[in-house]
């Protein structure tokens, strides 16, 4: 029967700088010539995954946003998206509580440079997607987004996350960093859909992940790889924890369960 792997993008396709390993695209490659499907499952918005790098590879389509956005073979198949109450909500609980966010929606990532004069990744952002980022502004009309991504910056997360409210998910990464979702939608909710529309049965699914936006994905599939450099939680979550991004750990992790030769 056919099978299908989801590979998240940071920390398991490519590392800090980007990088991406010969011997995961060759693996990938040659997992999609022996007949199965190759998926990126990303918190990443659709704006977000422009590297040709990446996409070059040939992926057969694409969950991002954690879920809330869908693609197959170039064509949206799902696209979830916030409210403009939702995302006035939103922005009003963070500026209550001086968190700093990014917007990030299917076409554009919207933030106030302001904000983030110093930050790397704001600065990867405007350097990479160019006028794809906007400002956020007043203007909430405009915003088109499936998800937010915030710096807490010493904030009080669970009186945040009491003022936010239970429309919405929180998931805290150990760099400070948070991802605030619609309720119900995540990693593993995408694959669902997926493996919906491909009619693939669910102990022939395999996903690879590093962090805490991977725990429901790893969890969901019925074979759930962590990368040697992931964190604690993501190994716990995993039924295999594969070796080092720069070690071979797709080709090794996909090799392992006879994916690949």
């Amino acid at each position: 029967m056919q099978k299908i792997v989801f590979f998240d993008i940071d920390g398991t396709l490519w590392d800090e700088n980007m990088q991406i390993p010969k011997s995961t695209i060759a693996a990938i490659k040659e997992l999609q010539a022996g007949g199965s499907y190759a998926f990126l499952c990303s918190g990443r918005s659709r704006a977000n995954i422009k590297s040709r790098h990446l996409l070059d590879i040939g992926f057969d389509g694409i969950i991002a946003a954690c879920g809330t956005s869908i693609e197959y073979r170039g064509e949206s198949i799902f696209e979830q998206l916030l409210s403009q109450e939702q995302v006035t909500h939103v922005l009003r609980a963070l500026s209550a509580h001086n968190i700093p966010a990014v917007l990030e929606g299917p076409e554009y990532i919207y933030v106030n440079p302001e904000e983030f004069l110093d930050d790397p990744y704001v600065i990867y952002l405007r350097k990479e997607l160019k006028e794809q980022v906007a400002e956020i502004g007043t203007d909430m009309s405009r915003i088109v987004i499936n998800k937010l991504s915030a710096a807490l910056k010493g904030a009080d997360v669970e009186l945040f996350q009491r003022d936010l409210g239970e429309a919405y998910d929180v998931i805290i990464h150990e760099d400070d960093i948070i991802e605030i979702n619609p309720h119900g939608y995540s990693k593993a909710t995408g694959i669902e859909k997926v493996c919906s529309l491909l009619h693939i049965s669910h102990e022939n699914t395999y996903a690879f992940g590093d962090s805490a936006n991977d725990l429901e994905m790893l969890s969901y599939v019925s074979h759930g790889i962590a990368m040697g450099n992931g964190t604690a939680v993501a190994k716990e979550a995993a039924e295999y924890v594969t070796t080092d991004i720069h070690a071979d750990g797709i080709a090794h992790g996909l090799r392992h369960y006879g994916l690949i030769k």
